[in-house]
């Protein structure tokens, strides 16, 4: 009698196991991977040593622990050529420097655009602006202590003020290869501010949530990362910031995108 209940019930676990099977495999192999986008980085999640930096004496400089999930930014900041594509599907009002020959070849990174106007161009590709804390991240690679994205020597790898790289105004997008980051991010010291998601708070990055911050939930004006071909190469270290109003169109200020990843 037992030996027949256990035949039975090992015929039904077999039976069973044609069905399950195929589910205990996909747990222990894993989703289908999405292709990295074209043009695009991908930046794995996990912790980076976020490094601040206050003003006055007693805001000396520290690391903080954050964690990012993962997400896809853009190899190269947004160009004129690709901006313009934008703007002929959309009616989008033209970037205030397209007439200006010193700024508006194809390669060269779209600049006099406001906050509002990148926030337009990303939406339209499907992407948004990165958050503080994404940019840094893609731009030292999660190294602590790293001031710019090839490290700490002062190094020609970038487009700023006084420096003989070939060009007095910006860079095209795909220069400085020898500068870009541990993950492959080109400019994100140099060439143009680029616009943050975040909203600027002085103090915010001083007692922030670890886990995916977002910046302050409202403010008077928008984040810019990475320091420009008008800045110094301190202005260009990773952890520095700057504010401006979103409605600001400057000749140094441009941006990236980002993706999140599924």
């Amino acid at each position: 009698m037992h030996t027949m209940r256990f035949i039975k019930l090992f015929s039904l676990l077999s039976f069973l196991s044609i069905f399950f099977f195929p589910l205990t495999l996909i747990a222990e192999t894993g989703t289908i991977q999405t292709e990295t986008p074209a043009g695009m980085v991908k930046i794995p999640s996990g912790y980076f040593e976020r490094t601040l930096e206050g003003n006055g004496p007693e805001n000396k400089r520290r690391t903080q622990p954050i964690y990012i999930d993962s997400f896809y930014i853009d190899r190269f900041e947004v160009s004129n050529e690709e901006y313009m594509k934008f703007v002929n599907a959309t009616g989008h009002e033209p970037p205030r420097s397209i007439n200006d020959k010193r700024f508006n070849s194809p390669d060269q990174p779209v600049v006099g655009v406001s906050w509002h106007d990148a926030t337009a161009y990303a939406k339209w590709a499907g992407k948004r602006l990165p958050t503080e804390s994404e940019w840094e991240k893609a731009a030292g690679g999660g190294t602590e202590g790293r001031k710019w994205p090839w490290g700490n020597k002062l190094e020609p790898y970038l487009n700023i003020f006084g420096k003989a790289d070939n060009f007095e105004f910006t860079a095209p997008v795909d220069y400085h290869k020898d500068g870009a980051s541990p993950f492959g991010v080109y400019n994100m010291a140099g060439n143009v501010w680029e616009w943050c998601l975040d909203w600027y708070d002085k103090d915010y990055y001083w007692n922030t949530p670890d886990i995916n911050p977002q910046g302050p939930t409202s403010g008077k004006w928008r984040t810019l990362k990475g320091g420009s071909w008008a800045n110094t190469i301190e202005s260009a270290r990773i952890f520095n910031r700057i504010r401006n109003y979103p409605e600001a169109k400057l000749e140094i200020y441009g941006f990236r995108c980002v993706l999140d990843a599924k």
